[in-house]
């Protein structure tokens, strides 16, 4: 098989990836503001002015002034890094939701098919559970005003609002009109969906993203496990684009002895700043395994990065993203903001693991798919490293930066042919689209044949004839149908079927209790 043909078959999993990837990689980071007070103004901010006035006066068509400078300053920052944006007012309420991991609103994910809108879940513990509300139900009109045709971004921020407030919900269910009465309150967005005993004595902990709540989260998540005999944590950190510094420092000083340091940062505009635990962490001493990804960065590079230079965990996986940058969140006069990168992190070992960003972004981005392509069919997970410079761990193992953390153990991608014809379903997204379509129909009979995740993950089970209407559908989007690679894939296409009728139903920590079931990479890191 030659080169292009094995790139050909991972073709379609580097497209999500990528979508995974560039979808959060603005604002990844944030920090305490510690660059200087805002300068005086310049005469590079004369000659804007300037600009901007001869525009407003005599160009030949009517410019919106406030777009255009959005655009402009969206330009300037990037040519700086890859990392450094612009926030609309928007975009920068949405960010802070985010980092405060909550948000208040009725409780519900809002799903756009077509010119209609649906209730995809109904948050678990949210204020909407117990409410009569269903997944499928396809939203009719909030508080009288019709929302057929809305943007789903609109049709949100209609059932948003202050907690205590009361908003009527309109619904079609099959046919049958439908009115909720639902009261707003906080609803939170957990960052750690999942965690479990995987045995007797080994440990899971999920988490997506670092929020200011997500150190809180880890904290309670590690104080049941190890009430329940944990010895051995398995940290999955896969996909997690980072966030909040603070949360990933209290995490990893979770798991590290105190004393131990965690990295430190520097910049043209601010001191070599040193990061150290000082308090006691609730697992300092058992055995630890993270999990990473090319998807794993920022934060997730420095909870990994002060694992491994202090010889504290088995770092597993594949080579991290490589984003080394630290941005602090500057809100403007009108609500927008600025994330400018004002420093750089280095693990405690030294390693500043930024790729570089040299050539503009495009290329930045460009190299990063290379170098993906490259280590899928590389004998070592080094081989697209262009620094070599050696750096040593507390215990006194090599390590490498160069862009990225390399782990210890690499776990390669599924090189199986049969494999491309999974890629390609659910890179066209049938698959979520049919179990979505499952629960919008038949939301009613599984609740009752099914009535709480536990029966559901017990004897739900994807029926031949769901899997050849998946068939059916990709043929109908271009996918040629393979039936041989269908029954190879069997288990692992049924699997990811059920997790995504589970996650309507139930939740997002249905959907990995389910997902785990066949999760190669977690299969692999129990025989470690």
């Amino acid at each position: 098989m030659s080169r292009n043909d094995k790139s050909t078959q991972l073709g379609n999993a580097i497209l999500v990836l990528v979508a995974m990837v560039l979808g959060v990689l603005i604002g990844l980071m944030s920090a305490d503001t510690f660059g200087p007070k805002r300068p005086a103004p310049t005469a590079l901010q004369g000659k804007m002015d300037e600009v901007m006035e001869l525009v407003q006066r005599n160009y030949v068509d009517t410019v919106d002034l406030d777009s255009l400078s959005e655009g402009l300053v969206s330009v300037l920052l990037n040519e700086l890094d890859p990392h450094s944006s612009y926030l609309s007012a928007r975009e920068t309420e949405r960010s802070a939701e985010l980092m405060r991991g909550n948000f208040e609103g009725v409780g519900i994910l809002v799903r756009r098919e077509g010119d209609s809108s649906y209730v995809a879940q109904v948050l678990p513990d949210g204020p909407s559970v117990g409410s009569g509300l269903m997944a499928g139900d396809r939203l009719v009109a909030v508080d009288g005003r019709p929302v057929t045709g809305l943007a789903a971004d609109t049709v949100v921020s209609l059932l948003r609002g202050p907690r205590r407030t009361r908003v009527a919900v309109d619904v079609d269910r099959r046919g049958q009109p439908l009115r909720f009465a639902l009261t707003r309150g906080v609803v939170d967005h957990l960052t750690i969906p999942y965690h479990d005993m995987l045995d007797d004595t080994t440990g899971y902990i999920l988490l997506t993203s670092f929020a200011t709540t997500s150190h809180d989260e880890f904290r309670q998540a590690l104080h049941d496990l190890v009430g329940r005999g944990m010895t051995h944590l398995v940290f999955d950190l896969r996909g997690n684009s980072g966030g909040a510094l603070g949360s990933a420092v209290g995490i990893a000083g979770e798991l590290l002895p105190q004393g131990s340091q965690v990295m430190y940062t520097r910049g043209a505009h601010s001191r070599r700043r040193n990061v150290m635990v000082h308090g006691r962490g609730l697992f300092t001493e058992g055995r630890v395994t993270v999990l990473v990804d090319e998807g794993s960065a920022s934060a997730s590079e420095v909870v990994a990065g002060a694992l491994q230079d202090n010889d504290r965990a088995l770092i597993v996986g594949r080579r991290t993203f490589g984003k080394g940058l630290v941005q602090s969140d500057f809100e403007l006069a009108d609500g927008s903001s600025v994330m400018l990168t004002t420093a750089r992190y280095y693990t405690p070992s030294g390693r500043c693991i930024q790729r570089p960003y040299d050539d503009g972004t495009d290329e930045y981005y460009r190299e990063y798919m290379q170098q993906l392509i490259d280590e899928t069919y590389a004998d070592s997970a080094v081989a697209s490293v262009k620094d070599s410079t050696p750096y040593y761990t507390v215990g006194g193992r090599t390590v490498y930066g160069g862009g990225g953390i390399i782990p210890d153990r690499l776990l390669t991608y599924r090189k199986d042919p049969t494999f491309v014809y999974y890629n390609q379903l659910s890179a066209q997204g049938l698959l979520n689209r049919l179990a979505f379509d499952q629960v919008k129909h038949h939301a009613g009979e599984l609740l009752q044949r099914y009535p709480d995740e536990e029966t559901f993950c017990r004897r739900y089970e994807v029926s031949e004839a769901l899997l050849q209407e998946l068939a059916a559908r990709g043929e109908r989007a271009g996918v040629a149908r393979d039936a041989r690679s269908l029954r190879a894939q069997r288990a692992l296409i049924a699997n990811r079927i059920k997790a995504y009728i589970g996650q309507f139903l139930f939740g997002d920590r249905t959907f990995y209790r389910i997902l785990l079931q066949e999760d190669d990479d977690l299969k692999k890191i129990r025989q470690i």
